[in-house]
């Protein structure tokens, strides 16, 4: 049954040959990305194994980069995404003891990670924008009946579906906290699931602003009447909220901070403001963490303070392991474990143990210069709309950098960050053409009346 993920795949190879990628991306990888889990695989012989979503991607991709050659417009994120893919290549074939097993990995995450950031350079600005976060949106409204199910079962019906009908044989549980399951929908992990709410949510911001204005576009007679309720934007909260991962949560609030400068008619004031706010929230929050996880175990008052105090440790435990581990690390799948802490719960911790200090540097070259685009994006754009999307994603990029230090980039997450790394390296002004008016017809434009 694991041959039905193949279907994807096969039918956005025939659109891409046609020459309809958008077509394939809109109907068939997002809705493959966002609604069936990473491990709805299949593995081939001979090949690494890839989920429905990546299956369907890499014909979009591949075609999207054929076409892309000689045509391509080079940026400085394309060198940081390449070294940074370079630097994880280096550490598992340099470091890693099994060099067999690292290589492999290296090379499904090439296949992954490429066609991802070429698909979000070349296929949607500027006609697909809205569209696409149209879709997405959707997409995650079309999971509500699904994550009530397993908030209140207990039960992933994407596990009973897969282990039930796919014979997938996957097991895992969902995680349980203050008496209420933790939903975790079809992302794998409480924490990536709030991941892709939180992403979503900020992204649904310019859709009310767009509803709002009515300049740019219309979003459909239904969809317009919800976003004018704010419907889609408190159902993705409340889906965010039942994750109950805090990562997520606090992240959201950084996103709407910077989703609040275009707010101001001048927007440097306003950005001076929010950078100010965040400043002084960032010190206050230190500040309460160093002195909610600096207690003794026995003063420990329940599972989120233990988590929190476990992060912390981890730190500690495993600075002398990342230093020893010099330039490229130990690679994936050989890094030192410390005190039994094999669960790395933090991903730029994870990658100094893997990729070591080049790795790590170069994803932080990669953070840095997704910020400094998209701020030289809002501030060139003279279309309000426009430069409202460009703050958007700066929100959306935040929240998932932001939340990767408290878990690992897993599961669907690293597709949809250098999908999103992409996409924002590409974004142009949107052109409208507005239709000319009817000509007046002048002839017995003025008539006499007889009564």
């Amino acid at each position: 049954m694991a041959y039905l993920f193949l279907i994807p795949l096969l039918i956005t190879l025939y659109l891409a040959v046609q020459g309809k990628e958008e077509k394939a991306f809109l109907y068939v990888f997002l809705p493959c990305l966002f609604v069936l889990p990473e491990y709805y695989a299949i593995r081939l012989p001979h090949l690494p194994p890839f989920s429905a979503a990546e299956g369907a991607l890499l014909p979009i991709g591949v075609s999207l980069g054929l076409k892309s050659i000689g045509k391509w417009k080079f940026r400085r994120m394309d060198l940081w995404v390449a070294l940074y893919l370079l630097s994880m290549g280096a550490s598992e074939l340099l470091r890693e003891q099994d060099v067999k097993s690292g290589l492999l990995l290296y090379a499904n995450t090439l296949i992954i990670l490429i066609p991802a950031y070429i698909v979000g350079r070349r296929v949607i600005e500027p006609h697909l924008r809205l569209k696409t976060v149209k879709m997405i949106v959707m997409m995650l409204l079309a999971l509500t009946p699904f994550i009530l199910f397993e908030y209140r079962m207990g039960q992933s019906p994407w596990l009973l579906i897969g282990n039930t009908i796919f014979r997938l044989d996957e097991a895992w549980f969902v995680q349980m906290r203050g008496g209420h399951a933790r939903i975790a929908a079809a992302f794998g992990d409480t924490i990536l699931a709030g991941i892709v709410f939180a992403v979503v949510l900020l992204l649904n911001s310019w859709l009310v602003y767009v509803n709002k204005t009515g300049r740019l576009a219309t979003l459909g007679a239904n969809f317009a009447k919800y976003e004018k309720w704010h419907l889609p934007g408190f159902v993705l909260f409340g889906f965010l909220y039942l994750t109950q991962s805090r990562g997520p949560l606090m992240s959201v609030g950084v996103g709407f901070l910077i989703l609040c400068i275009p707010r101001f008619r001048n927007m440097k004031i306003g950005a001076a403001i929010v950078g100010t706010i965040l400043l002084i929230g960032g010190i206050s929050a230190y500040s309460y963490f160093q002195s909610y996880t600096s207690v003794s175990e026995d003063k420990v008052t329940d599972e989120r303070q233990s988590s929190a105090i476990y992060r912390v440790l981890l730190l500690q435990a495993y600075k002398p392991v990342v230093e020893a581990g010099g330039l490229l690390g130990y690679g994936i799948l050989n890094h030192p474990t410390v005190n039994g802490q094999g669960s790395i719960d933090n991903n730029y911790l994870l990658i100094e143990l893997s990729q070591g200090q080049l790795g790590f540097y170069t994803f932080l070259l990669i953070i840095g210069e997704s910020g400094f685009t998209l701020l030289g994006f809002a501030a060139r754009f003279r279309r309000r709309e426009d430069t409202v999307f460009a703050y958007c994603m700066l929100g959306a990029l935040t929240a998932v950098f932001f939340s990767l230090t408290t878990v690992y980039m897993g599961e669907q997450i690293p597709l949809i960050t250098f999908f999103l790394l992409g996409w924002s390296q590409s974004l142009q002004e949107e052109r409208v053409h507005n239709s000319a008016p009817e000509p007046v017809p002048t002839r017995f434009l003025f008539r006499r009346v007889l009564t």
